[in-house]
């Protein structure tokens, strides 16, 4: 009985943090000449290329919309802003995300993002499996103690 708690609780720990993640799908970012990038998104195992979904350059600092554009069969062309920032990709419901290339001579405006939220999601999922066991013990005491 533990062993199937412990499996169940390590399932849903992996769920939980890697359900942001669009299994199957890649963005790809090339730099091209006079400081512009091409945007290619595809699925993995067919290659085939996804089209018409919408792509975004979107500052690191305000988290405003720097360039948009809708994918073609060979691509997005854009050109490169001179901050920080990431291109997103929008797929259905979802986003795939990836950091942005520096232009020529490096950005103007750079900030240096902390990988802390796979940390924060840790330490919450951790926590709620702990409160959760110690709530399940109790009832299951309280149970036992009531079948007596």
């Amino acid at each position: 009985m533990i062993v199937r708690t412990i499996l169940f609780f390590i399932l849903i720990f992996n769920i939980t943090l890697f359900a942001h993640k669009v299994p199957g799908m890649e963005v790809t970012l090339e730099k091209k000449e006079q400081n512009k990038i091409l945007i290619k998104a595809f699925l993995k195992k067919s290659k085939r290329a996804l089209i018409g979904n919408e792509v975004k350059l979107i500052s690191k600092f305000d988290n405003r919309v720097l360039a948009k554009g809708k994918l073609k069969v060979d691509g997005l062309t854009l050109n490169i802003p001179n901050e920080s920032y990431w291109v997103f990709v929008i797929v259905r419901d979802n986003d795939l995300v990836k950091n942005g290339i520096a232009p020529e001579g490096g950005f103007k405006k750079e900030i240096e993002v902390k990988k802390i939220a796979f940390l924060y999601t840790s330490i919450a999922t951790l926590l709620f499996i702990i409160l959760t066991s110690v709530e399940g013990y109790k009832r299951n005491k309280l149970f036992k103690k009531s079948l007596s």
